[in-house]
């Protein structure tokens, strides 16, 4: 079972993107426990916007109808498209791929509340591909509202469920973070298939662990890891794994994340991605992809030759 950090704040260093539930505490009751799902990269700046209207940036489905309480947020998606499509899908659980194995998910429940339907379709989205394989953050924002997943439905064992304030942390200047970091020692060949590592930029990888000298190909690591861990067989992307050096724990994603953050490879800088209502988007406005095989693809195209 996923346990809760209590009074747990997220320090988020990296990119982010969440998709978030609000819930209204308006008086008037035409629009009292009415939730809403949306798309953000910096919560605290987004719930500031959605209580003061449209005309301030919010939402015209909640314009004029709080307050509004952002209750849970869900983060540690590798990119914005992921992030939209999870939030697309949660928005409309009837007309989404994903989710047509579900149908009694297409409307709420008797007696049910607006807030218990929601959370009954975030307990099946979490558990169904592509999402199940992320290393997803569900982030309690409102201790009010906290609620215990379904025990048939409950998130898988790597996502995290923790509770607490996101603070997203400002970038220091290029020069200091140029200083700040660890400079890794590369070996000249792949650790793992003794090969010359041809593009460093792009296909080498190492460890999280900055004293650790790990080198390798990114293609030849995921291999290693899919083939020593039965569990995870028949997959292209790894979702945990282990230094085959140092035998440090570590997320796949996080891995991918540390290694734009460190610089290990040479690219443009990701496009600033600003708050924005999907409410008329469709799901074929956004390719329904294993998104971590997206990411991966970015650092090395050779990554559909990964086989068992």
């Amino acid at each position: 079972m996923n346990s809760l950090a209590i009074n747990e704040s997220t320090g988020i260093k990296n990119r982010f993107y969440g998709v978030y539930l609000l819930c209204s505490e308006s008086l008037d009751g035409r629009y009292k426990g009415k939730c809403y799902i949306g798309f953000t990269v910096n919560p605290s700046r987004r719930i500031r916007q959605h209580n003061k209207g449209k005309d301030f940036g919010g939402a015209r489905k909640t314009s004029n109808k709080g307050p509004w309480k952002m209750v849970l947020i869900v983060h540690g998606f590798p990119n914005n498209i992921a992030a939209l499509q999870f939030e697309w899908a949660w928005q409309q659980p009837a007309l989404s791929c994903r989710l047509k194995n579900f149908p009694e998910l297409k409307r709420k429940l008797p007696k049910e509340s607006y807030f218990q339907h929601n959370i009954r379709i975030l307990n099946r989205m979490l558990n169904i591909g592509p999402w199940q394989r992320l290393a997803l953050v569900i982030n309690w924002l409102e201790v009010n509202y906290k609620c215990d997943f379904e025990p048939l439905f409950e998130p898988p064992k790597h996502m995290q469920i923790i509770r607490g304030d996101v603070i997203l942390e400002k970038d220091v200047g290029k020069k200091d973070k140029e200083r700040a970091l660890h400079k890794p020692i590369w070996a000249p060949e792949c650790h793992l298939c003794m090969q010359q590592i041809e593009d460093v930029e792009r296909s080498r990888v190492g460890c999280l662990n900055n004293l650790c000298r790990l080198t390798c190909h990114i293609i030849c690591l995921a291999n290693h890891i899919l083939s020593s861990d039965n569990t995870q067989r028949g997959h292209y992307i790894p979702i945990f794994g282990e230094c085959p050096l140092c035998n440090t724990k570590f997320l796949w994603i996080e891995l991918l994340q540390h290694k734009h953050r460190k610089g290990w490879i040479e690219g443009e800088e990701d496009a600033k991605f600003e708050d924005w209502d999907s409410e008329s988007e469709s799901e074929s406005d956004f390719d329904i992809f294993d998104t971590q095989k997206q990411e991966l693809f970015k650092l090395s195209p050779e990554i559909y030759e990964i086989s068992d």
